[in-house]
């Protein structure tokens, strides 16, 4: 659906009319090869992205970009601006990382995931320019650069009006800055994380994060604090940039309730998404502003695609109920940002009330900062271990939690800790699972999913 186009430069390219003949791999074996990448490590700099997206044609070169940098809040910026560009009519692309329960969907077209099939092509074609790569004696590239380059080429033939680029770490030196331009280089809420790679002061995460500003371009920022702001001025002024700052004061009558936040402004009257959090208010501010200014730039978009933009956008994880009574939330706070946006969305929601929490983390994360503060709203901690290398082993984060909180234990497996909480749970109690996405994701499932519904008749579903 690409009806409204005013704006943007229609792709003149044909669609391949012959594809090469080649052994595809099946969906397994796809994300076989994409995960045993991960082997050679996370390393920052554009000459492998370069050389890569070189060998498939520079798919980037031909697309349009939004581009998205930040500590928090990316995600639930992304799928606002996605959302309201398709209810304009655009073909958009979304980009983001990681994902909670299939990869698919990092890559989404219009709100769809890529299909399998599909990714199993496009995994089969850039795994031939890899290899090519390697032959010639080049770097092999990393994970993300691969499956960066994948979105590029998928996105390019699919004849996407617009890209809404999530970066991955830090802005820079990301894979996603290997396009040489952006309609808006957007920054959100930069706060500290992996500062054994970005910087340990606000002010060099912030220098990272504008590196996705581009010459004579144009820049949406969250309202940051002044030392992050500072930067991102800096680097607009040294680029002939301008820079354009989100107000969340053009919202009023803020309302969270469980499932939805409800707001009002002076121009587009009732806004409602399911995207819910107190951060969330500021989130859209930064979508709203990006909206406004492509509107400026001759970007066809009504105030009704506004409105049911929000309406409609979705991001799974992010203080997302899952059930009521007792209500049931995941959550994928990963940082002492996160985990302080959501105890402030909690007790908009349930002044004075306290939550059973089932927390699991990265051994590389400030959990302590992060279980200290939660403290303030737990009743009882369950710890577990995400299935990931780098995951807190569930024995040691339930000794720290020990620090914080008299109701502590452990769980060998994230089934037993849901059946737990549930079972301590009354029908009016609050349940949180909090932490690393590569666990909320298996949560979602278990409630979601009805194969495993099925399985665990521990729960009873309503």
């Amino acid at each position: 659906m690409t009806h409204a186009r005013a704006g943007v430069e229609k792709n003149t390219r044909s669609a391949a009319g012959h594809k090469e003949e080649r052994n595809i791999m099946n969906y397994d074996k796809a994300i076989e090869y994409i995960e045993s990448l991960a082997r050679f490590g996370s390393k920052p700099g554009l000459e492998r992205i370069r050389a890569l997206t070189e060998r498939l044609g520079n798919p980037q070169d031909h697309l349009k970009f939004i581009h998205i940098a930040g500590t928090n809040g990316k995600g639930s910026t992304s799928v606002f601006i996605a959302g309201i560009l398709s209810c304009a009519g655009y073909s958009v692309g979304l980009y983001t990382s990681p994902y909670l329960e299939r990869f698919n969907e990092r890559i989404r077209l219009n709100g769809k995931e890529i299909a399998d099939d599909e990714l199993c092509e496009y995994v089969g074609r850039v795994k031939e320019a890899v290899d090519k790569m390697v032959a010639d004696g080049l770097e092999q590239p990393t994970v993300f650069e691969v499956i960066t380059a994948m979105a590029f080429l998928y996105y390019y033939e699919k004849k996407c009006d617009i890209v809404v680029l999530e970066v991955g770490l830090g802005g820079r030196l990301d894979a996603t800055n290997v396009i040489s331009e952006s309609l808006i280089s957007v920054i959100t809420k930069i706060s500290k994380d992996h500062t054994d790679i970005l910087g340990s002061t606000i002010r060099e995460i912030a220098y990272e994060k504008a590196g996705i500003i581009k010459q004579n371009g144009i820049v949406v920022t969250y309202p940051q604090e002044d030392s992050a702001l500072k930067v991102i001025e800096s680097v607009c002024s040294q680029r002939n940039a301008a820079l354009y700052r989100a107000d969340p004061g053009e919202f009023g009558n803020v309302e969270l309730k469980p499932g939805m936040l409800c707001l009002t402004h002076s121009r587009y009257g009732d806004i409602k998404t399911p995207v819910v959090g107190v951060h969330q208010v500021y989130n859209a501010a930064v979508a709203l502003k990006t909206v406004e200014v492509l509107r400026q730039s001759g970007i066809n978009i009504k105030d009704g695609d506004i409105i049911e933009g929000f309406r409609t956008a979705s991001w799974p994880g992010r203080f997302e109920l899952l059930r009521r009574n007792p209500d049931v939330y995941i959550d994928g706070a990963h940082n002492p940002d996160g985990v302080r946006s959501f105890i402030e969305t909690f007790r908009a929601i349930y002044p004075g009330r306290k939550a059973l929490i089932v927390f699991g983390v990265m051994k590389d994360k400030e959990y302590e900062t992060m279980l200290r503060e939660l403290s303030a709203i737990t009743e009882r901690f369950i710890a577990v271990t995400p299935d990931n290398p780098r995951a807190l082993d569930a024995e040691s984060l339930a000794k720290t939690m020990s620090k914080y909180c008299n109701n502590v234990e452990y769980s060998d497996t994230i089934e037993e800790a849901i059946e737990r909480i549930l079972a301590y749970a009354a029908c009016d109690d609050i349940i949180a699972a909090l932490g690393s996405l590569f666990y909320i994701g298996h949560v979602r499932k278990l409630f979601r999913d009805p194969a495993v519904k099925q399985q665990m008749k521990y729960i009873s579903f309503t």
